[in-house]
């Protein structure tokens, strides 16, 4: 019987992140589920639904350091590492003149260079360890858009797109690939706070209403549930993927079409 594949997820305590780790739990993986400190409850809450197959791990990926550290306790437990899902991120809404220094850097630390820090990690070990390696990260339709109210935001999603696709052409010869999935609008607590940030905005006038608009937009009548960006991401994990990398790709129903 074959050895179970190694994922880490990051971001993996709530949300989109906790459902990759179920998802993934169910295809059979192993996993190093990681968060940020504060999160420390809800992390040991997904660890526990996954069982015996996983453990947790404290990681702020915008740490070198930390995110090293989150490889090394992966391989550690279980021998070999075989898919990075850098799924951490913030999602914050501010006006462009707004938009202040500091929380720029903080978004570029979390969103894009989290992402920069567990691709190298990553790599590096499928690469000592041979056999290849698939790296996998949380990208978005605001990759490839921007919208308003969220262009830092945007601005660090159209990066990963970027980071990702140099990461593939230069890593394609160890045998890793390299993807990103980019969800529109997301049945998540994140989701909900920015659909409240925008009461008073561009005409919304009370919670629910963005939603509602996103749902008109959305050809398939609804907004995205966790499970559907998972669904992808245990693809792009799986053998099914084998010869698809420097791809971005879109969950959200049609809303966008590129």
């Amino acid at each position: 019987m074959p050895e179970p594949k190694v994922a880490i997820v990051t971001g993996a305590a709530q949300g989109i992140g906790r459902a990759i780790a179920l998802r993934l739990a169910r295809e059979g993986f192993v996993l190093a589920l990681a968060d940020v400190p504060g999160a420390r409850d809800k992390l040991d809450g997904a660890v526990a639904e996954v069982g015996g197959r996983a453990i947790a791990v404290e990681c702020d990926v915008r740490h070198k350091a930390e995110v090293d550290a989150l490889v090394a306790a992966a391989v550690d437990a279980f021998g070999r590492l075989d898919v990075m899902v850098a799924n951490a991120g913030i999602a914050p809404t501010d006006t462009f003149l707004d938009l202040t220094v500091d929380a720029y850097d903080t978004l570029y630390a979390i969103n894009q260079r989290g992402v920069l820090l567990c691709y190298q990690a990553a790599a590096r070990q499928f690469i000592a360890q041979g056999g290849g390696g698939k790296l996998i990260a949380a990208c978005s339709v605001s990759g490839f858009d921007t919208q308003l109210h969220q262009t830092g935001y945007c601005s660090t999603k159209f990066a990963v797109r970027s980071l990702n696709q140099g990461a593939a052409r230069e890593l394609g010869r160890y045998g890793i690939t390299a993807n990103v999935y980019c969800p529109g609008t997301v049945n998540t607590p994140m989701w909900q706070k920015m659909d409240e940030a925008f009461v008073g905005e561009d005409g919304a006038r009370a919670p629910g209403v963005l939603t509602q608009r996103k749902i008109d937009a959305t050809p398939l009548g609804r907004i995205a549930e966790t499970e559907d960006v998972a669904d992808l991401v245990a693809f792009l994990a799986g053998p099914g993927s084998n010869f698809v990398s420097g791809q971005a790709i879109q969950v959200c129903g049609g809303e966008y079409v590129t």
